[in-house]
């Protein structure tokens, strides 16, 4: 079984079952399956060849659900990214991924038609929501109305790539962490297992599902069970979000941390009806104590926090949905999956005793995409080391705390600073830089940086963060600038990341720099 033979099945047992809600349009199972085989028909019609790279850079909407079903069905590799790349973070991405064909919209289309003069896309572009015709390119509904309806899901080999996603590496430049069928469909079905989902349920999708999490826990999770999933294309704010909880009885969200202290600060949440809404899941960063318990106070709900990586598709752990959660762990690893602490040659350290926390089971990645010598580094002795601290308590509850990867965690999303000092490089004003995370009570982490000028230029902090702006998606550009003569470094020159630290968390108390 995989992803898209289970969803043609779906198909078959509620074909008149809501399968998909956006704005007005109401999508039953059996129009989502007729579209997703005639997409897939379509892919093949261009050209697409099995184990082909399709590059999909599409918000939440039904289209990116009909596009991801729709190229794994047809044998190809889903390479799912952020519609608001920049031309330079694409750039980066497609020189690695050497996609064959690409499905974006029309407010992106002109990023992938200039990367293609320089870097080939045989099979073209198929563009979504286009009021005119685009040279080379193929619109949306074309691929729906010309080819044939018949199915033309298979069932594929377990370890067969089935989709890559990028996330921040340590270099600077982003990794494809390659996951199969296996992965994708062994970790769906545990997850929608552990919290019952039925055809009954209503989930809704707001967290982006070019991201492993919301695309696990709330897209593939719904349609192997037959569940209904109501989208936002985006976070619409907090009154919004409980609005669509209230019109369309939601009885399951899932979002970071920072979605859940927004629905906190809103002040008109107690005129809402709420009572369909029984679960409330949380992954993509740490749950503070005092969210969970002032949410429970507020709403009456107990959120249910869990823990994964895009490597591991990425659930590894989860606070139990209907039983006794711990405050401040992740819980217990899910069914099938192992999770072991270790020290730095790899031992296995005692219950309670801080260390790197290693995975294995059938959710763990097959590798990073050309890059075989990081893959071997991740994957050893039979287990991903995930880079993260933490430890086991006697209950087999896993607690995070902290990071042995240099990753900055801004509401839910992942940050490299390296890419963020890259980019700072390049102003011709900008002699050195560094970028770190610095705590922040809404997003989690703050993008915060420190740069000296090159001679003695005087740094406009708000060129510089226009500069950025021009190269890097909105969430990785520093909300904070600093601009200082010097930076902490050693008499080596190595540079002194705690003074940094200390410097950006007092820069970002005292609201400076920006």
């Amino acid at each position: 079984m995989n992803l898209a033979l289970r969803l043609a099945e779906v198909g078959r047992l509620f074909p008149d079952h809501e399968a998909l809600v956006f704005h007005d349009q109401r999508t039953p199972y059996a129009t989502l399956n007729y579209w997703v085989n005639r997409f897939a028909n379509g892919l093949k019609k261009l050209g697409l060849a099995p184990g082909e790279r399709v590059l999909i850079a599409l918000e939440n909407c039904p289209e990116f659900v009909v596009s991801f079903y729709s190229v794994i069905g047809a044998g190809g590799v889903a390479v799912p990214i952020d519609p608001l790349y920049t031309i330079h973070e694409v750039a980066v991405i497609v020189r690695d991924a050497s996609p064959a064909l690409v499905i974006c919209n029309s407010a992106n289309i002109s990023i992938f038609t200039e990367l293609a003069s320089e870097l080939p896309i045989p099979r073209g572009f198929i563009v979504t929501n286009v009021a005119k015709t685009i040279p080379n390119a193929y619109s949306y509904e074309e691929l729906l109305v010309s080819p044939p309806a018949d199915d033309p899901a298979r069932p594929r080999e377990r370890d067969d790539v089935a989709e890559i996603l990028y996330t921040p590496g340590n270099t600077g430049k982003p990794k494809g962490v390659m996951l199969t069928y296996g992965n994708l469909y062994s970790n769906a079905f545990t997850f929608a297992r552990l919290c019952r989902l039925t055809s009954q349920d209503r989930t809704l999708l707001v967290a982006p599902a070019y991201h492993s999490a919301a695309q696990t826990c709330v897209l593939h999770a719904s349609l192997i069970t037959g569940a209904t999933v109501v989208i936002h294309e985006k976070w619409p704010g907090a009154r919004a979000v409980l609005q669509t909880i209230q019109d369309e009885k939601i009885t399951f969200f899932f979002g970071p941390p920072t979605m859940y202290v927004l629905l906190l600060e809103e002040p008109q949440a107690e005129n809402f009806d709420l009572s369909s809404w029984k679960i409330a899941f949380c992954g993509g960063a740490h749950l503070p104590v005092q969210v969970f318990h002032a949410f429970e106070k507020k709403f009456g709900l107990q959120i249910t926090e869990g823990y994964g990586l895009t490597e591991t598709s990425p659930v590894v752990c989860c606070n139990p949905v209907f039983g006794i959660k711990k405050p401040g762990s992740v819980g217990p690893p899910i069914p099938g999956v192992e999770v072991k602490i270790v020290d730095y040659e790899d031992q296995p350290l005692p219950t309670g005793q801080v260390g790197e926390i290693v995975v294995r089971g059938p959710n763990i990645m097959k590798g990073y995409f050309n890059q075989k010598e990081e893959t071997q580094k991740v994957l050893r002795n039979g287990w991903l080391h995930t880079g993260d601290l933490g430890y086991i308590d006697k209950d087999g509850y896993v607690f995070i705390v902290g990071r042995k990867k240099n990753v900055i965690i801004r509401g839910g999303l992942n940050i490299d600073p390296r890419e963020v000092e890259e980019v700072l490089y390049q102003h011709p004003q900008v002699f050195d830089a560094v970028v770190i995370g610095v705590p922040d009570p809404v997003m989690g982490e703050e993008v915060t940086a420190l740069v000296t000028p090159r001679g003695h230029e005087r740094l406009d902090p708000a060129e510089i963060q226009a500069f950025c702006a021009q190269r890097l998606a909105p969430y990785k550009v520093p909300r904070k600038i600093q601009c200082i003569e010097d930076l902490p470094k050693t008499t080596s020159g190595k540079l002194l990341k705690k003074e940094v630290k200390r410097m950006l968390e007092h820069m970002h108390r005292v609201g400076g720099g920006g």
